[in-house]
This record gives structure tokens, sequence and C-alpha cells, in this order.
């Protein structure tokens, strides 16, 4: 999708098209964060998105570090089979 560069003010601006409002569920007024990538994109990321996101980052690496640590079982299809009960 291409969009259009204006001027507003001593800005300047894009529109966001309605189906992409819609979708990431922006309205007027939603605060969005603006980053630039190392190449060269712009990234616009409404801001709960953001905090959460790395909420989940977090969370995962946190949950992965603690089943690293676990002792591994035998599997369950493993027991079964050993058993003869399938």
């Amino acid at each position: 999708m291409q969009l259009t560069v204006s001027k507003w003010g001593n800005s300047l601006a894009v529109r966001i098209p309605a189906e992409v409002a819609r979708a990431l569920a922006l309205e007027e007024g939603a605060v969005v964060d603006c980053t630039t990538t190392p190449s060269g994109t712009l990234e616009l990321i409404p801001a709960g998105k953001k905090a959460r996101a790395e909420w989940l980052q977090r969370h995962f690496a946190d949950v992965n570090a603690r089943l690293l640590e676990q002792a591994m079982t035998t599997p369950a299809s493993q027991l079964l089979r050993t058993e003869e009960r399938y």
C-alpha cells in the first residue's frame, strides 16, 4: 500500500486509511510510538501494543528460563507404549 506524504502546518503527515485504522483499533486521539528502523523504514506502533509486546517477550523469556531448569521426564506416550495400555 502506498500513501502520500502531505504538508500539515510546518510538519509532514500521512493519512492512515480507514481499513488500517479499524484493523489496529486506532481512533482519533490514539497515541502511537514512532521510530525509525536501522533499515531506514518508519514504524508506527499503537502505544499499548508496544508495551504489551515487550511484556510478552520478557514473560516468555522468564518461562523458558524456568523450563530449562526443570528436569526432563519420560513422555506419557512412551510410558503408555512400554506398559502396553493402548
